[in-house]
């Protein structure tokens, strides 16, 4: 019985060690997997082999368009010659201007995308056309300025641009398309290349089917087709500073972007001209008061009478205005007035118009306002 007993009482012992043990593995264990988590080192020699697989496709090799290639493609050599471009400008970098698709798409090929170009065309344009407004148009106010900024470069302005001005073709053509059209494989390489929200979120288009509500719709795709004409215009620009340097830079922006007409008179829209006006004068601390004063007169009891009214301080007139009534020809003086002081331009000493600060030679002869006027 004795003998039963301490059989027993060893096997059981002999199980309590066990587990004890297993215990003891598992949180040596737990401490080993902590410390290879923890230390960086270790880190990267812990990586779950499926996890590899995904490692190659975000690191896709990046690599330009050749130029031989390019020079097969007649939309590139077409839009080269039409922008009057220099040789210096390569035909892979215009194909590279063209290209909006992430390199590391399946569309994009491991090809070069327009990002950088983008990125150093807006910031010359963005000089410029500031540089250009700020000293012919000085006193401007803020909200007017802005406003002309983004009517010189914004983007529907380059939108415009680069579809009618540049003639740039969009890629719309699909394989199927193209494979039974027999069209050439370089032809792609001339052409507008981006996705739009529906191929980025794998939607398939169904014809006769149009979605009308939220933000997916045709609406959407012709924003996100502004966007690309204006990226690679940004991005042609940004090519010609990388190849031909900054003065050829200059002169391509002064002959597309700011050659433009910039209608700045349509953009003001007073609610108190009168009131401002005598604002402004006390302002700038005008020593006579501002009186509007009844000029001519016709037809006054008839069906049409025109008024003819002049802001004067003084013997000085500032501006005129011609209405229907009395009250009609005060205000349209008063406007006049104003789009006068705002509009003002200066010239140089021989009559032209002064420089700016990135042209040779350049001599301060403008005027430094002393801010907007505050009703």
């Amino acid at each position: 019985m004795l003998r039963l007993l301490s059989r027993s009482t060893n096997i059981r012992s002999q199980q309590l060690l066990n587990q004890f043990n297993n215990i003891v593995r598992g949180i040596h264990h737990t401490a080993r997997i902590r410390h290879a988590t923890a230390s960086p080192s270790s880190s990267t020699a812990s990586i779950d082999p499926s996890s590899r697989n995904d490692f190659p496709r975000s690191n896709i090799f990046v690599h330009r368009l050749p130029e031989s290639t390019a020079e097969q493609s007649p939309l590139l050599v077409s839009l080269h010659s039409r922008l009057n471009l220099s040789p210096q400008f390569k035909l892979s970098t215009l194909s590279q201007c063209l290209n909006m698709v992430k390199t590391s798409s399946q569309q994009g090929e491991g090809l070069a995308n327009n990002f950088g170009l983008n990125t150093m065309g807006k910031t010359l344009l963005s000089y410029y056309v500031t540089e250009y407004l700020l000293l012919h148009y000085p006193r401007l106010p803020m909200s007017i300025h802005n406003a002309a900024v983004d009517s010189l470069m914004g983007v529907e302005t380059l939108s415009e641009i680069g579809r009618s001005t540049f003639g740039i073709e969009v890629d719309s053509v699909s394989k199927l398309d193209r494979f039974l059209g027999q069209e050439s494989e370089f032809i792609k390489y001339g052409r507008l290349r981006f996705l739009t929200n529906d191929e980025i979120e794998n939607k398939v288009q169904v014809d006769g089917i149009e979605q009308v509500l939220g933000d997916s719709g045709r609406n959407s795709l012709l924003k996100q087709e502004d966007v690309a004409y204006a990226s690679a215009v940004r991005s042609i620009i940004g090519g010609i500073y990388t190849h031909c340097g900054e003065e050829a830079a200059k002169q391509f922006i002064s002959d597309h972007i700011l050659s433009r007409k910039l209608p700045v008179e349509q953009m003001f829209q007073f609610d108190k001209p009168i009131a401002e006006l005598i604002r402004l004068c006390d302002k700038l601390e005008f020593k006579e008061p501002v009186k509007i004063r009844l000029i001519a007169e016709t037809g006054r009891r008839s069906a049409h009478p025109q008024f003819l009214a002049g802001v004067f301080v003084g013997n000085e007139k500032l501006g005129e205005g011609v209405g229907s009534s009395l009250k009609e020809a005060q205000i349209r003086a008063s406007i006049n007035s104003l789009l006068a002081y705002y509009l003002y331009s200066p010239i140089s000493a021989d009559g032209n118009q002064v420089k700016v600060p990135s042209d040779q030679e350049y001599k301060f002869e403008g005027v430094v306002d002393g801010g907007d006027v505050a009703i």
